[in-house]
């Protein structure tokens, strides 16, 4: 051999290129060992790489499957003679780690061999082309075991041809399928595996890979998770315990804090569960406590928890409250549920109570230990109290939540008793001095109390949503009241009728208007609607459709309260208002007060410039009076006429006034 082929053999040895010679057919002639480290099969000579080859100088980059992971190669070929045969020259570089860097799969090559999941690759033919340490971990399949096969390998004969059938149908429909799945480990033992199976796709939307994650749901249900739920769960109503809630009550203080908001804790005590667990034994009393967690769960919110602290001892953490308020509401609730009589597997019938105490963040305690001590002593007040109700940390809370609470009760027993009223308010036109209309407004006539100011119970109602039943109560009765007196021969007036936000933005008043006044038979251009400035401008472009609904049936349209909100002029312009009322508040220091005077003249103006009607509300003397008709004021309403009375006194009023 002469020294340059003994160099060119040396060449061929050090470099960290492959060079590979293969046939015609692709069957290796010749390679050097940078060749055979970079494939990872052994010596070359005589196999059959399954490389492309194209004469020529194109390059292109190939995937290379090997022992130790996928890799990249980039290849150049090129045709020559070898031993008087035509063959190929390939050179062959491992580009792997470029690869690596250009698409995260660095990365994803760290992740996919370190994640405790059994992970399994296949091509679009469902041949296994890659899996990671835990798969042979969990299947006891090594890679050389499973590669080029398919995962019909790990089959235990458990599932029929129609279970994989519908597994591929949602595989092909969704790309992705989940599910538990009985698999045969290599030394034969069945497990219970937990798979799920995604499709990737390349940039041309073809499927070229199956990913498959695997859990081995075996591990899932060992001893050693069960000892681990039953650190932090009650054994027998697998609710969280005490020292979980206290973690889920630290984390919902912090956010709470975070955001600005409330947060309750309550703590419940069964009343009378003693007696039935001595009388009836320990099993009656453990299923009676199952079916009370059970109660529970279903009565409260998804975010919330529910706890048992041991023996009849229960908690509940809400997150995201509005208040106190709704808090007392949900332990009201409980009270009633928990109350209910319990059927036992035994035939046995029996009942209990149940009393709460309640701890508000950040009202009350700011750190989990505090908030639980303060519920723990309302809880015990409840107790002394009677039982069978709740109370707050705060007592002043307490009593305010509870006569917010009992006037709900009976506000919703005083509309299905017919226990509201409709008083009306004259509206004077100023000019004349005359009555042309009212304004109805909605009293409630207790038989206990009496009659209920409207500012005890109209909050109550728009928090509870009962006010859109008021409302509508309110319209419909107005109407007929309208049309009874147009019946007796009094002159024509307008009837004003207060339409809340809620019932305004809550489906479509136009239709309810219109149903009432065909049910009634009063004419739409005698009823006047009024909504506040605030209810318009919550969803400026909706309260244009709806109003425009409204004008179209007729009725007149007026802004209530104008002042108090932020109006947007852009959007008062484009509103099909009849009347704009001035608030109260602006009149009151008329004319103590020069601001005010100026900003009822400027509104005067505006709303005259708009071509609006104005109404000043809450007259009370003649020297605002006086200064209102100096300004052009059209009416006014206000206790220097008369305040809120019955329909049959406001109809001696009219009559007198006229």
């Amino acid at each position: 051999m002469t020294e340059n082929l003994i160099n060119f053999q040396l060449i061929l040895t050090t470099i960290s290129d492959g060079i590979v010679v293969v046939d015609q057919r692709g069957v290796v002639l010749y390679a050097n060992e940078s060749a055979e480290r970079l494939f990872e099969r052994g010596e070359l000579v005589g196999k059959d790489l399954a490389v492309p080859i194209h004469s020529g100088e194109t390059r292109q980059d190939i995937n290379l499957i090997r022992p130790s992971g996928i890799g990249w190669a980039e290849l150049r070929s090129a045709p020559i003679t070898w031993d008087k045969q035509p063959a190929f020259v390939i050179c062959v570089r491992d580009i792997t780690e470029r690869k690596t860097s250009d698409l995260g799969l660095h990365l994803a090559d760290t992740v996919f061999d370190s994640t405790r999941e059994g992970l399994m690759v296949t091509d679009s033919a469902q041949r296994i082309v890659r899996i990671n340490p835990a798969f042979s971990e969990i299947t006891g399949y090594s890679a050389a075991d499973v590669l080029d096969q398919t995962p019909a390998l790990l089959r235990s004969g458990r599932h029929d041809s129609a279970f994989y059938a519908a597994m591929w149908d949602s595989i092909n429909v969704s790309g992705h399928w989940q599910g538990e799945v009985w698999n045969r480990r290599k030394n034969s033992e069945i497990y219970p595996q937990l798979i799920s199976i995604d499709v990737i796709r390349d940039h041309t939307g073809r499927v070229c890979n199956y990913v498959a994650v695997l859990t081995d749901l075996s591990k899932l249900r060992s001893s050693q998770l069960e000892l681990d739920f039953l650190a932090h769960h009650d054994p027998l109503t697998r609710l969280p315990n005490r020292l979980l809630l206290l973690s889920r009550l630290q984390h919902g203080i912090e956010l709470a804090q975070r955001d600005g908001t409330h947060l309750a804790l309550l703590m419940l005590d069964l009343d009378r569960f003693k007696d039935i667990n001595d009388s009836f034994g320990h099993l009656v009393g453990d299923e009676l406590l199952q079916l009370v967690a059970t109660r529970l769960v279903k009565q409260v919110r998804t975010i919330d928890t529910v706890g048992r602290f041991g023996g009849d001892e229960f908690s509940v953490l809400m997150e995201d409250v509005a208040g106190a308020e709704q808090a007392a509401r949900v332990a009201n609730d409980i009270i009633r549920v928990l109350s209910e009589p319990y059927g036992l597997s035994s035939g046995v019938e029996v009942r209990i109570g149940a009393s709460v105490g309640i701890s508000i963040y950040p009202d009350n305690g700011l750190t989990p230990e505090l908030m639980l001590q303060q519920a723990d002593s309302a809880l015990y007040q409840a107790k002394i109290e009677g039982r069978g109700r709740f109370a707050y940390f705060s007592e002043s809370l307490t009593q305010a939540a509870r006569a917010r609470i009992d006037i709900e009760v009976r506000l919703r027993r005083a509309i299905t008793q017919g226990e509201l009223r409709v008083y009306y308010q004259p509206q004077v036109d100023i000019p004349s001095g005359r009555i042309v209309g009212a304004e109805a407004l909605v009293r409630w006539q207790c038989p206990i109390e009496g009659l209920v100011p409207p500012a005890r119970f109209i909050t109550i109602a728009e928090a509870t949503g009962l006010i859109g039943e008021i409302d509508d109560w309110v319209l419909r009765e107005t109407c007929q009241q309208g049309q009874r007196w147009r019946a007796a021969g009094l002159p024509a007036l307008t009837l004003a009728v207060n339409l809340s936000a809620y019932q305004f933005l809550q489906g479509d008043i136009s239709q309810t208007v219109a149903q009432v006044l065909r049910d009634t038979g009063y004419p739409a251009a005698f009823l006047e609607l009024e909504l506040t400035e605030s209810a318009l401008m919550q969803r400026e472009a909706q309260a244009i459709q709806m109003l425009d609904r409204l004008k179209a049936l007729g009725v007149r349209l007026a802004i209530d309260d104008f002042g108090t909100g932020y109006s947007s002029l852009a959007y008062l312009k484009l509103f099909p208002l009849d009347v704009l009322k001035i608030d109260k508040r602006f009149i009151d220091d008329i004319p103590a007060h020069r601001d005010d005077m100026e900003i009822v003249t400027a509104i005067i103006a505006m709303a005259h410039s708009l071509r609006l009607k104005v109404l000043a509300e809450g007259v009370e003397n003649k020297e605002q009076l006086a200064y209102l008709q100096t300004q052009g004021c059209d009416q006014f309403q206000g206790y220097l006429t008369s305040r809120p009375v019955p329909a049959a006194e406001f109809e001696k009023l009219f009559l007198s006034g006229r």
